[in-house]
Order: C-alpha cells, then structure tokens, then sequence
C-alpha cells in the first residue's frame, strides 16, 4: 500500500476508534487530554514526534485536531503508517500515537559496473546512508544512473534495484548493472536545413560523426543538448533569430554498436540589419561609438556582433572612467520586410574613483612591492585601461 493510501486507512481507524468518546462527550463536561505517548518508534525520538503535534496536554480531546495531527506526523517523511489509540485516563483520555518506521539505508551497492567506477556512480544518486528508505527515491537513482550510462554512450545498459532486508529491519539497496557495449557514432544526419548546409551545422556541433580514418566518436546524450544549443547560436548569428533544434534523435544499431544521429531543425525566416541608432551618448563622440558597432544596414542580423558591439562600446566608457556604463540593445523585428532595427541605449553613469586597493593571497611576496605595480592610488579615476595594466604587470612579476 503507498504512503497515502496508508494515510487514509490510518484516519478511518482514527475516527473509528474516537466514536466511543464523542458518543461519551454529548451532554457532558468536555473531555481533557491527560497524557500524550508514542509507540513503535526505535529511532525517531518521542519528542520530535510530539513536536508536529497541536495537541498538548491539559487541552480539549477535538477530533478534527487529531486527524491533522496525524498528518503531520506523517509529513515527518519517517513513517509507513501512524494510528492512535484512546484510552480513558485520570478522568480524560489519554492518546498514544502508534507509528510504524520506515526503514533506514544502511548500505548502497552496484554490482556489474567495469567501465565507470562505483565512486562516480555514487556522486550520481542522492541515496546517502542513515537516510530513511523510500522507494521513489530508488527510482529516481535508479534513472539518473541510466542517464548518466546513456550520456556515457552505454545505450543498451540496464540496470535492476534490489532491497535486501537486514535483520534490524533496515536495508541494503543493490543495483545490479548490465553495462553493454558502448554505442559509437556513424552518421549524423541533419534535416530540415536550406538556408545553412549540413556541413555547417556539423562544424558547430561538439558531437562529431566518422570522417574517413579517424575513430568514431562516442554519442553523449547531455553533449547532444548542448550541440542544440549551439546549432541555434548558428542559426542566430547568420540572421534565423527564431530558429529551433525541433529534435535529436538516436537510433541505434545495436548489431553493429553503431548509432545514427538524426537532427531535425526549423529556420524559419532569415532576418538583416535594417538601421542602427545610438541614443543616450553625451560624453563621448559619437563617431568613437560608431566605430565599435559591427553591423551595420544590409548585413545579415547577428547575435554575437550585438554582443560583442556592446562589449566593445562599454569598454570605451571604461577608457575614460566610467566603468559603470551600460549598455542595453534594444531590437524592434519588422517580420514583414524580414529587418531587424537596433537600437542602443546607452546610460553613461558617473565617473568613478578609486576608494580602496585590497591585495590579497601573496603569501611570499610582499605587499609594497606588488602596489608599486599598480598603476592606480586611492582617490584617482578609474579605468578598465588602468586595470588592465596592473593585471598584466603583477603577472610579468611571475
């Protein structure tokens, strides 16, 4: 039974049991809680459980308070099952909880594992000893261990948890694993693409497919997300700002322990540069800006020029004192004309000073000697130039 069918049945037995004391309290006195116990319980301290309690002694016997008594107690996360039982008690009642622990894990252990180490696979799991057993937390282990043989390219792993029962009624989980032969790559095959070739996309992907004598490479499934992420920078930086990897899949031969790679990708349109303006600039002359931007009306759209005009603009104001610049592209799409028109936004902030040098980490150098080739002072302007050559100099020093 799960946990939250054994809740149910607990609160049945509950109600069944608190009848006799409600038929007792019609027309009487009210009813006071006298004592409050737990049984059943070898590790988790009677305290503790009290403690989730709302019931206190000396307070009114109310069942509807009980029932969510018995919830928290369960909520504790250490218990397969909670009753309680009433008894008349110095003119009350007296409520013992009775709970049924869960057992806890004693021991963790694979067995088949050649090519990847039981220390690796156990930095994978979250199942730690002395923790309480449950079994969703095997299943979760269980499948983060599969994925991590399939990112290893071990697709035709598998693997089976066993729980073995100790005497003291803890347990030993055992994961039986039948590694396979390690997949490797023989074709990636790319679809959906017309405005960039197969081989261009191939070139940006980490996965790499055979090419004549060199050894095919090893398919890792997290290396394949991020090759999606990578064709979609691709696709981005050459104007298909909403292009998207729809899916890579892996089929596999398994006769031959080869694997065929298919990607299927969505373009859509192919966007260019429609106009570039510069707002916000008042200390700087606006044909220095201009000279950092990289594009410019015409060019395909490009993610990494914008990101490397920005760089480029906020490194100038950083010549000049004024490290907090900032820089925000702003980018209107005309979906009609396929033009993208960007806009940046500068804000120049402040110019900024020097308040302070701390140095630390020298250990057998000393400090006077390494200031000296810092060619700022407390109090002067600062400049992502001067910063630059102070880096460089204390490295120089070796």
């Amino acid at each position: 039974m799960n946990g939250l069918g054994r809740l149910f049945l607990s609160i049945f037995f509950t109600l069944a049991a608190l009848l006799p004391a409600l038929a007792w309290g019609q027309g009487q006195p009210q009813i006071i809680v006298r004592d409050l116990a737990v049984e059943g319980n070898r590790r988790v301290q009677e305290a503790v459980i009290l403690g989730r309690v709302q019931t206190k002694v000396g307070s009114p016997f109310l069942p509807a308070r009980l029932s969510d008594d018995i919830r928290a107690i369960f909520a504790l996360g250490y218990f397969d099952d909670v009753q309680l039982k009433v008894d008349d008690f110095e003119g009350g009642v007296k409520l013992t909880f009775v709970v049924v622990e869960r057992p806890f894990i004693r021991d963790v252990e694979f067995l088949g594992n050649k090519s990847i180490d039981t220390k690796t696979l156990q930095e994978k799991i979250d199942l730690k000893l002395g923790t309480v057993y449950n079994p969703v937390d095997v299943q979760k282990a269980l499948e983060k261990l599969k994925d991590h043989y399939e990112e290893e390219g071990y697709y035709e792993v598998q693997l089976a948890p066993e729980t073995e029962k100790l005497a003291d009624g803890d347990v030993k989980i055992v994961f039986k694993i039948a590694e396979g032969r390690r997949l490797t790559i023989d074709r990636i095959v790319i679809e959906g693409n017309q405005g960039l070739s197969a081989k261009q996309i191939k070139a940006a992907m980490q996965t790499q497919e055979r090419y004549y004598f060199i050894i095919r490479g090893v398919a890792h499934r997290q290396r394949l997300e991020q090759d999606a992420d990578l064709i979609v920078q691709l696709y981005n930086d050459h104007g298909y700002i909403q292009a998207r990897v729809e899916s890579t899949d892996v089929q596999a031969d398994r006769e031959r322990a080869r694997v065929t790679i298919k990607i299927v990708v969505v373009e859509g349109p192919q966007f260019f540069v429609g106009s570039v303006d510069v707002t916000g600039a008042n200390v700087l002359p606006m044909e220095e800006i201009r000279r950092q931007i990289r594009l410019k009306p015409g060019d395909e759209f490009s993610r990494a020029r914008v990101r490397q005009t920005v760089e480029g603009i906020v490194r100038l104001y950083g010549v000049i004192g004024r490290a907090s610049a900032e820089v925000a592209p702003l980018i209107a799409q005309d979906t009609v004309a396929r033009k993208i028109n960007l806009t940046l936004e500068i804000s120049e902030g402040p110019e900024v000073f020097v308040e302070r040098i701390n140095i630390s980490g020298n250990v057998r150098s000393q400090e006077k000697i390494l200031r000296r080739e810092v060619p700022m002072a407390e109090g002067d302007l600062f400049t992502s130039q001067k910063l630059d050559r102070a880096r460089q100099r204390l490295v120089n020093l070796g």
